[in-house]
C-alpha cells in the first residue's frame, strides 16, 4: 500500500483518524500530511481560546485570585516569651550573673558596709543613700544576696507570675510587681540601720502572690512542693509568720517587714481589680437582662 503523502510503499501503513488516509511513519502525524480534518477540528478550539483571552478571566477565577491570602513570613514566638513576668525572671538571672562577676572583679569595691562609694550602694537602697539615689528602690528588686535567694524567688515568680499576668494583663501585672517591690523596700528601710542595704525581689513577688490570692483564692498550690493547700491558706500563713517575725525581731537578715508589706499591697491591688471586674459584670447584666433586678 502506498503513502498518500509521498507515494512510498508501506507494508503496515498508519491510518489517520481525521482524514482516513494511509501514511508512512514519516507522515503519520496530522501535521506532516496537512490533514484538513485536523485543522477543522482545531479551529473551534483556537477560536475559543482567542475569545476567552479577549474576554478576560471568568468571574469565578477573579474571586479565587482575590481570595488567596498574601504569602508572608510570620515569625512566631512562644506565648510565654511575650509575658513581662518571664522577662523579669530573665533580668533577675542576668543581674545575678552580673553580681557574681562584679564581686569577683572588684573585691572589696563591690560592697563594704558604710562605704557609699562601693558598687552595691549604687544598685540597692539604704537609709543613708535612698534620697540621693532613688533609682535603687527599683534596681534592688533584681539584685540578690546569693544563689539560693535568687533561686527561691525565681521559682515563686515562675509559679505565680504568668498566672496573674494572664488574668489581669501585662500592664496591670507590671503595676503590681513594681508597686509592691518599691513600697516593700521603703517599709523595710524604716526598721533597719541606715548603713544596711536591702536587696531582692521578695516583696514584689509576694505582692504578685497576694494579688493572685485576692482574685483566685482557691487556686491549688503545693507548699514546699509536697503539701497541697489552697492559695489563700499559704498566703495567710506566710503573712502571719512574717508579721510575727517582724514584730519580734527574729529572722536575722531576712526582710520580714518587706515581705508583709508586699503581701498587703498585692492583696489591696487584687481586691481593687476584683471590685472593678464585679462592677463591669453588673453593668453587663443590667444591659442584657434589665428585668433581672441587678
Amino acid at each position: 500500500m502506498k503513502c498518500d503523502a509521498c507515494g512510498k510503499d508501506v507494508a503496515l501503513p498508519f491510518r489517520c483518524r481525521y482524514c482516513g488516509g494511509n501514511f508512512c511513519s514519516d507522515h503519520r502525524l496530522p501535521e506532516n500530511h496537512s490533514c484538513k480534518g485536523n485543522l477543522e477540528e482545531k479551529q473551534p478550539a483556537k477560536m475559543q481560546e482567542t475569545e476567552l483571552r479577549e474576554r478576560g478571566p471568568a468571574p469565578v477565577t477573579i474571586l479565587f485570585e482575590y481570595a488567596q491570602p498574601p504569602r508572608m513570613k510570620i515569625k512566631k514566638r512562644h506565648p510565654l516569651l511575650r509575658l513581662y513576668s518571664i522577662a523579669i525572671l530573665m533580668l533577675i538571672v542576668a543581674a545575678y550573673i552580673f553580681q557574681v562577676i562584679a564581686e569577683a572583679v572588684l573585691g572589696e569595691g563591690y560592697y563594704s558596709p558604710g562605704d557609699y562609694g562601693t558598687l552595691l550602694y549604687y544598685l540597692t537602697p539604704s537609709g543613708s543613700t535612698v534620697l540621693t539615689r532613688p533609682w535603687t528602690l527599683l534596681t534592688s528588686m533584681f539584685m540578690h544576696g546569693g544563689f539560693l535567694h535568687m533561686l527561691v524567688n525565681s521559682i515563686v515568680l515562675l509559679s505565680f507570675g504568668p498566672a496573674l499576668e494572664l488574668r489581669i494583663g501585662r500592664r496591670q501585672f507590671l503595676y503590681v510587681f513594681l508597686g509592691s517591690g518599691i513600697l516593700a523596700a521603703a517599709a523595710q528601710l524604716l526598721v533597719i540601720p541606715p548603713d544596711v542595704v536591702i536587696l531582692g525581689a521578695s516583696g514584689a513577688i509576694l505582692g504578685v502572690m497576694g494579688a493572685l490570692t485576692a482574685l483566685a483564692p482557691r487556686t491549688p498550690v503545693l507548699l514546699f512542693f509536697i503539701i497541697p493547700m489552697p492559695l489563700w491558706v499559704a498566703t495567710a500563713g506566710f503573712g502571719v509568720l512574717s508579721a510575727l517575725l517582724a514584730l519580734t525581731g527574729y529572722g536575722g537578715s531576712i526582710a520580714h517587714t518587706a515581705h508583709l508589706t508586699g503581701i498587703i499591697v498585692g492583696l489591696a491591688y487584687g481586691y481593687r481589680i476584683r471590685r472593678e471586674e464585679m462592677k463591669r459584670m453588673a453593668r453587663l447584666q443590667r444591659f442584657f437582662f434589665p428585668w433581672s433586678g441587678f
